[in-house]
């Protein structure tokens, strides 16, 4: 595995970690305890496929914009729970998780229609 497949997938894992970590936060503040499980569930088996697919490359353009997006919504929605912004911005940390997921998407939908999929 080369150095910057190892990058780009250390990259992806932290975008959908810190979405997944932050909303599951953020959905548990609202009392349902299921809902942060499944957010956190779903997020691992992201990952697994991340870390055992050959297509990590794909896409690895838009990975460091997409960590930066989801780093900042994600610390907007935890600061809204915490008190220091409105509590309206709650839901940037879903819309975190939202981005995360967009970008692993759109780069498994890649990666699948090119064939760089199976180890």
């Amino acid at each position: 595995m080369s150095s910057r497949t190892t990058t780009v997938r250390s990259l992806r894992t932290a975008s959908l970690a810190i979405a997944g970590i932050g909303a599951s936060i953020s959905m548990g503040s609202l009392g349902s305890w299921w809902t942060p499980v499944i957010l956190l569930i779903a997020t691992a088996g992201a990952l697994l496929v991340i870390w055992r697919t050959d297509g990590a490359l794909v896409g690895s353009r838009a990975v460091v914009p997409v960590l930066i997006v989801v780093v900042a919504l994600t610390a907007a929605g935890l600061l809204a729970l915490t008190g220091a912004l409105p509590s309206e911005w709650m839901w940037a940390a879903l819309g975190a998780y939202a981005v995360a997921w967009g970008e692993y998407l759109v780069s498994q939908t890649i990666a699948r229609s090119r064939g760089v999929t199976a180890r």
